[in-house]
């Protein structure tokens, strides 16, 4: 195997409520509440929770959202969702047949925001307000304060605890956005770590891997690299660039597709053009169907410098694609080291370059660490746990009104 004696050693171990129901019909009563779930002996209550998100794009969180929103419903809980009325994600939310309520609530100096949603909350008969990205909880918070309901902020990335401070509960996506809220002053023991789950039905692909190389411009004989992730500094698309000559001098048919949009995507073309590398690069902009893309690659890697969670690394390993991602943020509580993937150093374009060359030289290691991503990614990353949690979190809040 080539690498022996590389920065990794030998360690390597082969191991919603939709438009057409009603909030208070008799489909959603407490009797037709889910209850095949294990970690309660009793059936639990259903509860009224308008879900609250103020996003600016369509990304983790609403994707998040919209799968969670149609989980939740069919358990049997009352689900509505108010976003502000500039958000591009509301179309991906109405397709998935939820009902989303456009109120005024963007923007974190709009005091209206507070108002609008307890008048919103009591028209539907919601118990709890469940909040997405800061706005959103910031201004839940203070609905909690004037004499709303409780509310839990789901906090998705490393941000300020002050959007959070008056929320009773908050839900972190990974200990180490639990441990950065505790840093920031918030009492660990309101928040409850409920990493990002993803269902294999939500990655399945249908098309074949040879129609997606075709469209890609990309020889079935070339291994593939993909990246897929918002184009901005953090997500280590310069790292990724910076590697690829290295790569290139021993893996020179090695394609890389560069998924997703950003501010910096215009950049990073430009930069791959500088580095000579263009021609072995795709960059088919933001794709609905990625999970096809991803299918289609050999090795998956995302060098975030501190990734709060990493869904697309959990999506990965349901596709049986080995990782590789950076030793910091939430990546490491996803990637086992030599196992499931390989962990860099962040901003180390150099120890990038490295594991990639470990993957594209054993086809054996590559596969194995693949395979032990899937099992990983089904045992510790499904719906059930997940909803159980969350589950047993509305139950405490409900309580306490």
């Amino acid at each position: 195997m080539r690498g022996e004696g590389n920065r990794f050693g030998t360690g390597f171990r082969p191991v919603g409520w939709s438009a057409n129901e009603s909030m208070n019909d008799s489909h959603s009563s407490s009797a037709a509440c889910y209850s095949g779930h294990s970690n309660f002996n009793s059936r639990p209550a259903c509860h009224s929770v308008v879900h609250v998100i103020t996003p600016s794009r369509m990304a983790g969180a609403e994707t998040l959202l919209n799968r969670m929103a149609r989980r939740l419903r069919a358990r049997g809980h009352r689900i509505h969702i108010v976003a502000n009325r500039t958000s591009p994600a509301i179309g991906a939310l109405v397709r998935s047949g939820l009902d989303v309520e456009l109120l005024p609530i963007g923007g974190k100096f709009n005091p209206r925001a507070i108002g609008a949603l307890i008048r919103a909350l009591r028209k539907v008969g919601g118990e709890i307000f469940h909040s997405h990205l800061s706005t959103a909880s910031w201004w839940c918070g203070w609905a909690e304060r004037f004499g709303g309901p409780p509310s839990v902020g789901h906090v998705h990335g490393f941000t300020s605890a002050l959007w959070h401070r008056r929320q009773k509960r908050l839900i972190a996506c990974s200990a180490a956005v639990r441990d950065h809220l505790v840093k920031s002053g918030i009492d660990g023991h309101r928040i409850d770590v409920l990493h990002n789950p993803v269902d294999p039905e939500d990655v399945q692909p249908c098309r074949r891997v040879a129609a997606i190389r075709e469209e890609l411009a990309t020889e079935d004989q070339s291994q593939v690299i993909g990246c897929f992730a918002h184009f901005s500094e953090k997500k280590g698309w310069r790292d990724l660039l910076h590697a690829a000559p290295a790569v290139l001098r021993e893996y020179p048919e090695t394609t890389f597709w560069c998924v997703g949009d950003g501010p910096i995507r215009t950049e990073m073309e430009q930069l791959a053009r500088e580095l000579g590398v263009f021609p072995n690069f795709r960059f088919p902009g933001f794709r609905t169907d990625a999970c096809e893309l991803m299918n289609a690659i050999d090795v998956m890697a995302l060098p975030s410098h501190c990734e709060p969670f990493g869904l697309v690394y959990v999506e990965a390993g349901l596709l049986k694609k080995p990782v590789i991602a950076c030793r910091a943020g939430g990546a490491p509580e996803v990637v086992i080291d030599h196992e499931t993937g390989l962990l860099i150093p962040p901003h180390d374009p150099d120890a990038l370059a490295d594991a990639l060359r470990i993957l594209l030289d054993s086809h054996e290691i590559a596969t194995a660490m693949g395979r032990n991503g899937y099992h990983r990614a089904r045992d510790l990353f499904g719906w059930d746990r997940f909803l159980d949690g969350l589950e047993s979190i509305y139950r405490e809040l409900a309580e306490i009104r």
